[in-house]
């Protein structure tokens, strides 16, 4: 029996953010031979773009052709889904059925009340065990040449975090970049030190980077400034692990990250009890 090729699910809303979305997804594609799902979930905004009583038939006859226009450009297999609904169940539970590799999610602003704000994302997101590749309108074209970001402190889970960016960094034949803050913290330098054997015995380029401590920022925005300053491709993050009742009030710190006015995409991962990553 052949093996089924795991799928990349990509989100269009048929803006200018859905089409750097896929821009996105077919690069990736590419480089993890994968295949793509693009889904569209229909809701007050798709009556923008279609007339209300042929809707279902008009989103689905742009995403078959959208579809068409990739098989015939990039030689790559695609499929599609539209369903009515909540975009956040929707999306999620479909990247579950299909065992998505990962979800590319394009956002608009941080608090747009019309589309797919950062805010409502970072909601989607964080009910996953996927991890979502997150752009934005003025994210950059995909570009192989620049590095990865990988902020490092003393949570667990940077294991898990270095074993995607493995996983990017190797298929992409670009170089993992650690950054961190200087610290005394034995599990913030049993964490570099792990990353680092790790990435060697991969034969993964990588580098490290000591950031000046900042009072205020945590190591994710640090992190975030230096990927723009050092033309990153991309930074790497995990959402956060215990929600309190201060970030149901003031909001969670990765939707500044994942809305970032420099369009930098992220990679935000979930914490999980077990260490999940790909196959490198």
């Amino acid at each position: 029996m052949a093996k089924v090729q795991q799928q990349i699910l990509v989100y269009t809303d048929f803006t200018e953010v859905g089409e750097k979305s896929i821009k996105w997804a077919i690069f990736l594609a590419k480089k993890f031979s994968k295949n793509l799902l693009l889904i569209h979930v229909i809701n007050e905004n798709t009556y923008n773009y279609f007339e209300k009583n042929e809707i279902d038939r008009q989103v689905k006859e742009t995403l078959n052709e959208l579809c068409i226009s990739i098989k015939n450009e990039h030689n790559l297999d695609c499929d599609y889904y539209a369903e009515e609904g909540c975009t956040c169940t929707i999306i999620n539970s479909t990247a579950e059925r299909i065992d998505a590799f990962i979800v590319v999610l394009g956002t608009h602003g941080k608090n747009d009340l019309q589309f797919l704000s950062g805010s409502a994302a970072g909601k989607i997101i964080r009910k996953s065990r996927i991890p979502y590749f997150v752009v934005q309108k003025n994210s950059i074209l995909p570009d192989d040449k620049k590095n990865i970001i990988l902020p490092i402190d003393t949570q667990k889970e940077n294991k898990e975090k270095a074993g995607w960016v493995s996983y990017f960094a190797r298929h992409l034949s670009t170089i993992a970049d650690m950054v961190f803050y200087p610290s005394d913290e034995e599990r913030q330098r049993n964490n570099i030190v792990f990353c680092s054997n790790f990435f060697h015995e991969l034969n993964i380029s990588y580098k490290k980077h000591e950031l000046k401590k900042s009072p205020f920022n945590n190591i994710n925005s640090e992190a975030l400034k230096y990927a723009v300053n050092n033309d990153g491709l991309m930074l790497v993050i995990i959402t956060t692990k215990n929600p309190d009742f201060l970030n149901k009030i003031f909001g969670f710190p990765e939707t500044k990250i994942i809305s970032n006015s420099s369009g930098i995409p992220v990679l935000c991962i979930n914490p999980k009890k077990d260490l999940y990553i790909p196959c490198i």
